[in-house]
């Protein structure tokens, strides 16, 4: 029986994806860099006017993209270390790190986005309260256009990376976007009169940003629990070690996700006469081919 020849050998594949995970990390860290600085800048500005210019949407708003900025701390230190490769006391790698961020950012997402709720529901209740100054029109707007464009710049960077993290805060930045929308949509009614439209968008936006923590929150928690890969990956998986020579059938395949990696278990089955040593090459070139074509799979 002829075994098949595989070109690269696994160990310059792992050096390929050890590699490939410092360059991921690298990054992962600039674009959280660049996003932090947006959002420090960005979120003492809308504070600062909504408190000025007596807009609790502006103070909310201004909140939420504080949350942004402790994400993207979260992200820096996460990817720091999910590109460390695997060792001793982590044999699967790092990449739970990431997904522990993730699950972070999720609770916090919700909580703060209950807060805003609850302060924006008293604020409705106190109708003594003087409409909002136009400069926080002004800042409301300029917002919209900060976070959409950090929306497109980690997008970006999320794809070409693959991160789940990454994408989870460029969601982030797009709930803030919407959330300027309603923002100034409630800002201006309330300059034109209608007064209780501040406190309202105060609220939907908590709302908002509480359904994207909960959204991420629950992805983040499946992943924990070593959720396997969705079925057309599993049966790429299949499909490519049943056309290994000397692979009769796949008993068994097992999956798990550990932030933007995964790993897989594998029994397959062989002829019964085959040697020791035929057989370990058989299991070694279906080790090399899954690695070489499933990218998730390291």
């Amino acid at each position: 029986m002829s075994l098949p020849h595989t070109n690269p050998p696994v160990e310059a594949q792992r050096e390929t994806a050890d590699q490939r995970r410092t360059l991921r990390g690298r990054d992962t860290r600039r674009v959280a860099v660049v996003s932090a600085v947006v959002n420090l800048l960005l979120a003492g500005g809308q504070v600062a006017v909504g408190l000025i210019a007596n807009s609790a949407a502006l103070v909310a708003d201004g909140i939420h993209t504080a949350s942004d900025l402790l994400s993207d701390v979260l992200v820096w230190v996460a990817a720091r270390h999910a590109s460390v490769a695997p060792d001793e006391d982590h044999p699967y790698g790092h990449g739970r790190f990431e997904t522990a961020a993730t699950l972070g950012l999720g609770i916090l997402l919700t909580l703060v986005g209950l807060g805003i709720v609850w302060a924006g529901a008293e604020r409705m209740l106190d109708s003594d309260r003087p409409a909002p100054g136009q400069l926080a029109i002004v800042v409301a707007a300029f917002g919209i256009v900060a976070k959409e464009a950090l929306y497109w710049y980690t997008m970006a960077a999320a794809r070409r990376l693959k991160s789940d993290m990454l994408r989870a805060n460029a969601w982030h930045h797009r709930s803030d976007a919407i959330s300027s929308v309603v923002v100034l949509i409630g800002v201006a009614g309330a300059v034109m009169g209608f007064s209780y439209l501040d406190a309202l968008a105060a609220v939907v936006v908590g709302l908002m940003v509480a359904r994207i923590g909960w959204d991420l929150g629950w992805r983040a928690l499946t992943e924990l629990v070593d959720t396997a890969l969705d079925e057309d990956e599993v049966n790429e998986a299949k499909r490519v070690i049943m056309g290994i020579d000397g692979v009769r059938s796949v008993h068994m395949l097992r999956t798990r996700r550990h932030g933007p990696e995964a790993s897989a278990d594998v029994h397959v089955q062989v002829a019964p006469r085959l040697s020791v040593s035929e057989g370990h090459m058989i299991s070694q070139a279906v080790e090399d081919r899954v690695i070489e074509k499933i990218d998730s799979i390291t």
